[in-house]
């Protein structure tokens, strides 16, 4: 071969084999320590640590990318001024040009063979790094909504139940509620009492503000709510004569016992303007 550039061949050839072979086995190593974090996702219940790991994740894939990019770049540099050397050489001796080249062309093609080589197996280990990096935001994701669900109170201020007591029986005026409740908008005045929903019932919920449907929760209860007093028309139409029954059995309950009274008072007051006379 040409003598005198043999040598540098075979540096410039092993250089490539080294530097493809450093990035190999960096995401071999990496792709090890994927398989331990993907197991800690799993474990794992604290958002903090989550958060740590998906950093981590994201600085594995950028060291692999970093490291081939800068072998290559670095490469390239030398593949560049090994070509000038070349075609100084060629210009010094023009009838070794065409075997200079080729043997250039040979050289620049081995390289990029091996880059893209290089580049197609890491390939699989950046799509797992895409993989586990969805898995820990998705776990981190559920983990932030069950802690926001299990921390979750809704606050109505309810009016305290009045004292009872022993000579009046107080109903509220069912029929007055009733008629409100199907009458007013359901963004009327609001107020709030603790609720507890099952599981299932507030993903649904959750599902609705997060499409749009719902400017928040506590909107998505309320209308859910006044929509099932809605559906009961009738059953509270029902308790609302019911009441009235009630009602009217207590004012003539209580006229009742006034008119009683009354004439229990009577013979006392008699019996004392007749001694008056006396």
């Amino acid at each position: 071969m040409m003598s005198g550039f043999e040598a540098e061949f075979e540096r410039l050839r092993r250089e490539v084999e080294d530097a493809v072979k450093r990035v190999l086995d960096l995401a071999e190593t990496h792709s090890s320590r994927l398989s331990e974090v993907e197991a800690r996702v799993g474990r794992t219940r604290d958002p903090g640590e989550l958060e740590g790991l998906l950093k981590e994740v994201k600085s594995l894939r950028f060291e692999v990318r970093d490291e081939l990019l800068k072998a290559r770049g670095e490469l390239f540099r030398e593949l560049r001024a090994f070509r000038d050397r070349l075609r100084d050489a060629a210009l010094a001796e023009p009838k070794r040009r065409d075997e200079l080249r080729e043997a250039f062309d040979d050289l620049r093609e081995f390289f990029e063979d091996r880059f893209e080589e290089a580049e197609d197996r890491l390939d699989g280990f950046l799509d797992r790094v895409e993989d586990v990096e969805d898995e820990v935001r998705d776990r981190l994701r559920d983990l932030r909504r069950e802690v926001k669900r299990e921390a979750y109170v809704m606050k109505f201020r309810v009016p305290e139940a009045p004292e009872a007591r022993v000579h009046e029986v107080k109903i509220p005026d069912i029929g007055k509620l009733v008629e409100d409740a199907l009458s007013r908008a359901w963004r009327g005045s609001m107020i709030v009492s603790s609720v507890r929903l099952p599981k299932t019932d507030l993903d649904l919920i959750d599902a609705l503000v997060e499409a749009g449907l719902f400017r928040s929760r506590n909107d998505a209860i309320a209308f859910f709510a006044h929509k099932g007093i809605e559906a009961s028309e009738d059953w509270l139409r029902s308790v609302k004569d019911k009441v009235g029954e009630i009602k009217k059995l207590q004012e003539e309950t209580r006229r009742e016992l006034e008119r009683m009274l009354g004439e229990a008072e009577k013979p006392g007051e008699k019996g004392e303007g007749e001694r008056k006379e006396d």
